[in-house]
């Protein structure tokens, strides 16, 4: 993250999905290796752990309702379930395939929705640690194998878990000042939740989840995300640097590039994951934007191709990247199941060996 020269790659991975786990199971994959948990560093033998890629320790404390929606099981048969979860959001998965949920019903649709939940959403900050937080705090900070950031949901993603994409993009028109009003009570909200977090942890970085983007670019205009979130994201990024929280990584997926200025105006330091098919090369990225700490932008579906793709691919971005500096090696997103384990296992030594 300081552009320091580096004696071997960073590798780090966002995730792996459940059914990639399951086909390299198939496939000869240890039995001791488990699956890792996204909000858990586990102590036996994960696939982050068994690979040697570096997996970061998220703290976070309950973001959303407090108290939550008692979780409800609406409809459950051998094709789909439709639950509603503890943030009053009711959605359909299907069983048979590997997607993301359809999301059927939000709790806030207007003000009167969001004054009615607005306690539940920001207070109690102190109750929304674990009882055992002050062994969840000590490990984290003995575990020197692992960087320790504070998560967050962005000053969009946080709006949209909350009223849907559709209904919170005509939000900033048919209502600027509750949008507003979201935004700036969510600041107020960190600022008061992870003063304990980064006080009793001294993270490494923070961590903000948007996806604000898609294929084509993002899904707000930069003058909206001037308006509404740039002022929200220079006054969080102020307070973590006061906290001594100095890296602030902002996670989107799609075409980033229109807003990438506003997010370095903004306080923030890096971003992932890069996706190759919305057009992100990184080899350019950092070219046109030095000081942006990069992680991701190598195409998981090259990886899937076999030894000739991937070292195409690694060919296409290592030599320029990790000279570059402030680069960590990562697929443009989660390891997806068309990737087999051998091409996997091929990749990961590719990195592991690379050298300048």
């Amino acid at each position: 993250m300081s552009f320091e020269k580096l004696d071997i790659a960073c590798h780090v991975e966002h995730g792996f999905w459940g059914e990639t786990y399951d086909r390299w199971r198939k496939e000869g994959l240890d039995s001791n290796v488990q699956m890792p948990r996204l909000w858990e560093h586990l102590s036996g033998l994960d696939l982050f752990k068994y690979y040697g890629i570096l997996k970061f320790g998220y703290i976070r404390p309950g973001n959303y309702m407090y108290p939550g929606f008692e979780h409800t099981i609406i409809e459950d048969n051998e094709d789909f379930i439709i639950e509603r979860n503890s943030n009053g959001v009711t959605t359909k998965t299907s069983k048979k395939s590997i997607s993301l949920p359809q999301y059927l019903d939000y709790p806030i649709k207007c003000r009167e929705d969001y004054e009615k939940y607005k306690e539940q959403l920001t207070g109690n900050t102190y109750n929304r640690y674990p009882d055992n937080w002050s062994e969840v705090a000590k490990a984290m900070r003995e575990q020197a194998e692992i960087p320790v950031c504070t998560h967050m949901d962005g000053f969009f993603a946080y709006p949209r878990e909350l009223m849907g994409i559709e209904n919170t993009l005509m939000m900033f028109y048919d209502d600027p000042g509750l949008m507003k009003d979201i935004i700036n009570d969510r600041v107020d909200f960190y600022m008061d939740l992870y003063e304990k977090a980064i006080k009793d942890t001294k993270p490494d970085f923070a961590f903000i989840w948007e996806d604000m983007c898609f294929k084509n670019g993002p899904l707000v205009s930069p003058a909206i995300f001037r308006e509404f979130m740039l002022p929200a994201y220079r006054e969080l990024t102020s307070y973590l640097g006061d906290m001594g929280v100095e890296k602030v990584i902002v996670d989107s997926d799609g075409d980033v590039m229109k807003l990438i200025p506003l997010w370095l105006e903004g306080g923030v330091s890096g971003l992932l994951p890069f996706e190759v098919k919305s057009g992100m090369d990184v080899v350019k990225i950092g070219e046109e934007f030095p000081e942006l700490i990069i992680f991701g932008g190598i195409d998981k579906h090259h990886i899937a191709k076999g030894h000739d793709a991937i070292d195409f691919e690694l060919n296409r971005i290592l030599p320029a990247m990790i000279k570059r500096g402030g680069y960590f090696v990562s697929l443009d997103h989660w390891v997806p199941p068309e990737i087999s384990l051998s091409d996997f296992n091929y990749y990961a030594d590719k990195v592991k060996t690379f050298k300048l």
